[in-house]
This record gives structure tokens, C-alpha cells and sequence, in this order.
């Protein structure tokens, strides 16, 4: 199922024109998919060929195979993307990296565990969860924040996650 906090973000937009949205390690789609449907060109990119494999085909979504984890430069084009989203995925060593692919006024939209999850199931390991308002100590000094909550979602079942959405300032360098 799709992330109804990611489409409530996209869908405040009231996108009129085409935009180039990133969905950072895609997964088997479930975001992507539905987002190509709409005025929007996709690129998705995650390390499983398969997940990519069963929705390349959609008209508006370019697939990229790469391990977002490997030391290796990103294939990915610097200030392209309109929007960023991220679901269910945390990798701290490069997650600033994601603020040189945004487009001066563009946006990222992050959702993802944070610490507490672990009694409601997986991820369990630190490593995969937020601690208390990290999102907005990573991106803050750089984006400017226009939303943030850390706390219980019910979505299909009980998850601790923090959302956060940010704005690309104009004159970020």
C-alpha cells in the first residue's frame, strides 16, 4: 500500500505543469507506480532489478539499478528533481546527499521508522530508526522544514515513524 502521508504532500502541490520526482529507493512500487499515473515523470531507483523489473514498463517511470549503500557517486543528476520522496529507508553515511539533487524551490518528503518501533516489529536495529527528531537535525540547516511529527501511524498496522517535508531555500548553494 502506498504511503497516504507521501500522496497528501504531493497532492498539496497542486502540480499543473509535469515535475521530475525521485523516488529513492523504490522498492516494489507501491509509491511510484500510483505517482506515474499523474502529471509526473518518475525516476525510481533501488539495488533489486527484480522490484524494478516489474514496473519499468509504466510510461512515466525511468528505472536506475544502483546499491544506494556502496561508496560509488550517485547516477543521479544534481538539482533535477522537483520532489524527493523517501519511504521506509534510512542510510545515515549519505542522506545529505539528497539535498544537491533537489531543484532550487523543489521539496522532500521523508517517512521512515524511528526509535519505538521496535515494539510494534521491524525494523528493530537502531541502525534502521530515527532517533527523536533527526529528520530535522539532518535537513534543517539546509531546507527549510514545513512539516514534522514523530509519533504512532496506523497504517494497515501500527508503526512509530517521523514524517517530515522540506522546502529547497532559493538561494541554497
Amino acid at each position: 500500500m502506498h504511503s497516504e502521508w507521501i500522496f497528501d504532500q504531493i497532492e498539496s502541490l497542486k502540480i499543473r505543469k509535469k515535475i521530475n520526482l525521485l523516488d529513492f529507493a523504490s522498492g516494489d512500487g507501491r509509491n511510484c507506480i500510483p505517482l506515474s499515473k499523474k502529471n509526473i515523470i518518475v525516476t525510481a531507483i533501488d539495488k533489486d532489478q527484480e522490484k524494478l523489473n516489474k514496473y519499468k514498463s509504466f510510461k512515466n517511470i525511468n528505472t536506475i539499478c544502483f546499491d544506494l549503500e556502496t561508496t560509488e557517486e550517485w547516477p543521479l543528476i544534481k538539482e533535477y528533481y522537483d520532489v524527493i520522496i523517501v519511504v521506509n529507508y534510512l542510510y545515515r553515511p549519505k542522506i545529505k546527499n539528497l539535498i544537491n539533487l533537489i531543484k532550487k524551490n523543489g521539496f522532500l518528503f521523508y517517512e521512515t521508522f524511528s526509535l519505538g518501533n521496535e515494539e510494534y516489529g521491524s525494523p528493530m536495529n537502531p541502525n534502521f530508526l530515527l532517533k527523536d527528531k533527526e529528520l530535522l537535525d539532518i535537513f534543517s540547516q539546509d531546507l527549510l522544514p514545513l512539516s514534522f511529527y514523530d509519533g504512532k501511524l496506523h497504517h494497515g498496522k501500527t508503526a512509530i515513524k517521523q514524517t517530515a517535508s522540506f522546502k529547497k531555500k532559493a538561494s541554497y548553494k
